[in-house]
């Protein structure tokens, strides 16, 4: 009897047990379940509602950022002495407006440069009637014929931002036709308030946009529109279209009433809900536009995930107590925990796994391009003659297959001109090079199988190593360069010009590298074709010469005003170069001796005539860059422009003043190695010690003091713009020798020539 009172207990017991399971699987998930759906619904509402407002916020964070940017760029701008110049109608000091444009456009060109949202920086000077920007500079009368229509502000556009700096300092403004927003204001005024100069900065939509975009993780649909106080400036996200159809000026006037409003609702469109965050611009503001319908979704979903999270609970309780029924419940507890054991340790397993993958792949793709460094450093150093193979360790020559085991060998020099297709940057940047690399590489390996490659000054540098049983090796590179020079061209559009050395022993390799420069140099200054061979450049003048006479000559042409002369005197000179050949020399001398010429015929111009010829300014960076018959070409179009310029001066004669007469003379003789105190002022026909405490008084400066800063700061320029040597730039600049003008730039800039042309070849 008392056996079978226990086995009625145990059935009671585990009945019991069973049915309190019961209830807490199934009753307890869907009393909880109804509470955390009704609980959660309007805490879900005003989360959904706090991360719209929130992205909002970060948006129009990041708009303000571009448009403190623009502010800041505005306030650099104020300080630029050719703005300020500009927005006066005056020039700087020994220049003119047209050179003050033509610098400010190179600095507005650094500027745009800087930032990548900036598409076009533009100034407009009233007086003047000008348009400056990083491309051109051009009178806003010309403006439909200068800019094309799909980059650029149109005369209407230029119309309603005049209109609208009048009310305000600072406005953005949007054609909605064009792909760019403008940040506007006023750059310079007068103590009238009559705009001097007006700063437009052309901001790319797509480039803001990506960079919205990029910063927010959109959890609904909803759109984002920059507006000001009546129309709609910027739209961003699925709904582009519906937006140009929202009452902006009506929103705008809603929250300029209430400051403390952060949600509107169109009355025209119910369904809609506006969330506004006023930017640093006045009148302008980013709106977020959100239908009624998206939170509904939001809470369809919760719904949704509430029942299922019901019925799943349901289904695991029937399983559960139908497992109960047969088993007892601590062993199943057991099952079930080491069930959850296992499940939890593969998920780490994996991701460690896929974890240590992952930096394997980037320290072999550190490797690879460390070791591609590495290869083109000794380059560099076989190159340049710092070292020769015989000196490069064993290792490094097993490592990168340096074994230069042939007699002789022959350096090509690949310059690129335009990437083509590729649409890759100015310089060599890496696709360009892997291209160039991989095709010439191919078209060599049959003859020249050992070929090594690197990058060296922007050009891309070939070491062949020649055997001596190859026929006319020079021959078949240069065949190997013409068809990687057409494949290119006709593949990608890619431009290139080549430039081959001569065959030269192993040891002379830096030798065989400046021949494949100077070959390159010489096709660029005769446009000789794409391909030139050091062995057909001749090494001295062959055949006749070429009447260039004496810089006096010249300067006493173009003063006589005989433009029939001038003209005789280039087709003398254009004839005769047709008749010779001219070494690379004698072609960089041509260069030089107009230079001089021209220098002093601007002097003369000065000293005679008190004026400087806006044609005789085209000694830029250009000059020398071209090739010598367009530099001829370019000089004689000058010198008739001149003989105009002064026959129309001696007409209406002008004289600045003393002390501007005498920086005028010193700008214009600083090359002159004998100018001093002494001279000056016998030019002038006053005592020196006059004009020293005259000068001093007026420019608080002494006149050997602005001497030596004229002469370093035309230095500077030929050191930017020009290869010269040290040497020759101190001769041109009027010093007496090398160690006065390394020690005077010192003094002035801080650094010595040397290193300040290093910092230009490295970038810096």
């Amino acid at each position: 009897m008392r056996r079978q009172t226990d086995s009625k207990k145990k059935k009671t017991g585990l009945f019991w047990r069973t049915l309190i399971s019961y209830a807490s699987v199934l009753l307890l998930p869907i009393i909880i379940c109804s509470f955390y759906y009704f609980h959660s619904y309007n805490a879900l509402k005003e989360r959904t509602i706090a991360s719209q407002h929130l992205m909002l916020e970060n948006s129009g964070e990041q708009i303000n950022s571009v448009f403190r940017d623009a502010i800041t760029l505005g306030s650099h701008l104020q300080l630029n002495k050719y703005v300020i110049a500009l927005a006066n109608s005056k020039s700087t000091l020994g220049s003119t407006p047209v050179m003050d444009r033509y610098y400010l456009k190179k600095d507005l060109a650094a500027l745009q440069i800087s930032n990548a949202l900036i598409q076009r920086i533009n100034l407009y000077f009233p007086d003047s009637g000008y348009i400056v920007n990083p491309v051109s500079t051009f009178e806003r009368s010309l403006l439909p014929a200068m800019e094309p229509k799909s980059n650029s502000m149109t005369d209407g556009d230029w119309d309603a931002v005049s209109s609208a700096l009048q009310e305000n300092r600072i406005i953005c403004y949007a054609n909605r036709e064009k792909n760019f927003i403008i940040v506007a204001q006023n750059l310079l005024t007068d103590i009238t308030g009559k705009p001097l100069a007006v700063l437009c900065i052309q901001i790319d939509n797509k480039s803001l946009l990506t960079r919205l975009q990029s910063r927010l993780l959109l959890e609904y649909s909803c759109a984002f529109a920059l507006v000001d106080q009546d129309r709609l400036l910027l739209a961003a996200g699925p709904k582009d279209d519906s937006l140009s159809a929202l009452p902006i000026a009506e929103i705008s006037s809603y929250f300029a009433d209430r400051p403390e409003a952060s949600f509107y609702e169109t009355k025209n469109q119910g369904k809609v809900i506006i969330d506004y965050y006023p930017l640093q611009i006045s009148g302008t503001a980013l709106i977020s536009v959100t239908e009624k319908k998206d939170y509904q979704a939001q809470m369809t979903r919760l719904l949704e995930i509430m029942l299922l999270t019901i019925l799943i609970c349901i289904f695991t309780g029937l399983v559960v107590i139908m497992y109960y029924s047969r088993k007892n419940y601590e062993p199943v507890s057991q099952i079930l925990q080491f069930i959850g054991d296992t499940d939890d340790s593969v998920g780490p397993a994996q991701n460690e796994y896929h974890l240590i993958m992952k930096i394997l792949t980037e320290n072999r793709n550190e490797i690879a391009r460390q070791k591609m460094m590495l290869k083109n450093n000794y380059l560099q150093k076989i190159f340049s003659g710092e070292i020769e193979f015989s000196q490069i360790p064993e290792q490094v020559a097993e490592q990168f297959s340096f074994n230069l085991s042939f007699p002789t060998v022959c350096v090509v020099l690949l310059s690129v001109e335009g990437t083509g297709s590729l649409n890759e940057s100015e310089g060599l940047p890496g696709l360009t090079a892997f291209t160039i690399e991989n095709v010439f590489q191919e078209l060599l390996s049959p003859q020249f199988p050992d070929s090594h490659f690197g990058i060296r000054k922007g050009k891309l540098s070939v070491l062949i190593p020649v055997s001596g049983q190859i026929d006319r090796p020079l021959a078949q590179i240069e065949q190997s360069a013409g068809r990687l020079i057409e494949f290119l061209s006709d593949t990608f559009q890619l431009s290139l010009r080549a430039g081959i050395s001569s065959l030269q022993p192993r040891e002379k390799i830096p030798e065989a590298c400046l021949q494949a420069d100077t070959a390159l140099e010489y096709q660029r200054l005769f446009e000789t074709g794409r391909i030139c061979l050091y062995e057909t450049i001749p090494q001295k003048q062959i055949i006749g010469s070429i009447p260039l006479n004496t810089s006096e000559y010249i300067v006493n042409l173009v003063t006589t005003g005989n433009q029939a002369q001038i003209t005789e005197y280039f087709n003398d000179i254009e004839k005769n170069l047709g008749k010779c050949e001219l070494s690379w020399a004698d072609a960089k001398s041509c260069y030089y001796f107009f230079y001089q010429a021209t220098v002093k015929l601007r002097l003369y111009c000065q000293t005679h005539y008190g004026l400087q010829p806006e044609s005789l300014s085209f000694l830029d960076e250009s000059f020398f860059s071209q090739s010598l018959p367009r530099a001829l070409s370019q000089t004689c179009r000058a010198y008739l422009t001149a003989c105009k310029e002064i026959a129309e001066n001696c007409k209406n004669p002008s004289y600045g003043q003393w002390g501007k007469d005498i920086c005028r003379f010193i700008d214009n003789n600083y090359f002159d190695a004998n100018i001093n105190l002494n001279t000056i002022a016998e030019h002038f026909q006053i005592t020196p010690s006059y004009l020293s405490r005259k000068f001093r008084e007026q420019y608080q400066k002494s006149v050997i003091d602005y001497l030596y800063e004229v002469r370093i700061s035309n230095a500077v320029s030929l050191l930017n713009e020009t290869d010269l040597k040290i040497a020759d730039i101190a001769q041109m600049t009027g010093f007496v020798d090398s160690n006065a003008f390394i020690r005077i730039f010192k003094k002035l800039k801080g650094t010595t020539p040397g290193k300040y042309k290093e910092g230009i070849l490295q970038g810096n």
